[in-house]
């Protein structure tokens, strides 16, 4: 039993519940996707595969990070490429929903693939973009490009890299490219 110095007194909360240090009065259910498995609980402990951020309130729920972008689209036009894609099936139950995209050169004869570097431009920009679409500029004509777009929302960094889902689109460049 909690005694709280006052002239009145209160119960320990029972598994599954939970009171803040912030809050008065009774006991609250631990949130979607978290529990508490003691009495006397100050806060509830997500699910494994789920997380909340240091600035996520006691009453919100666990999130997980998003799946893949869907229905993603390219339309190469000389050495710029606008990639299009629709919001995850799942955004991990966030509204912090953001893509980042990067861009990977296929080498000749196979050899692999390198990142693009500095000279190519993305419009906006190729990390934490809010929309659903981007510019890439300033590519190498005639060259093979494979890009990988992944969604990651304010819980991902706390989420195993393995988690990571990502759409691939591969295109190759027309004619008309700057000279290297």
């Amino acid at each position: 039993m909690f005694l709280d110095n006052g002239p009145r007194c209160c119960q320990e909360c029972g598994p599954g519940f939970y009171r803040s240090l912030l809050q008065a009065g009774g006991c609250s259910k631990c949130p979607p996707h978290s529990g508490s498995r003691e009495s006397g609980t100050r806060l509830c402990i997500c699910e494994p595969g789920f997380y909340k951020t240091a600035d996520d309130p006691d009453h919100m729920a666990c999130t997980r990070p998003p799946s893949a972008p869907r229905n993603a689209i390219s339309n190469v036009n000389e050495t710029s490429v606008f990639l299009e894609w629709s919001v995850p099936m799942e955004t991990g139950g966030r509204k912090d929903v953001r893509y980042n995209i990067l861009c990977r050169r296929v080498l000749p004869e196979g050899r692999g693939l390198e990142e693009c570097g500095a000279n190519v431009r993305f419009l906006p920009q190729g990390v934490g973009v809010a929309n659903t679409s981007v510019m890439v500029a300033d590519l190498q004509s005639h060259t093979n490009y494979s890009f990988l777009l992944d969604a990651v929302n304010g819980v991902s960094p706390l989420a195993n890299e393995h988690a990571r889902q990502y759409v691939s689109l591969n295109v190759t460049t027309n004619q008309a490219g700057r000279l290297d």
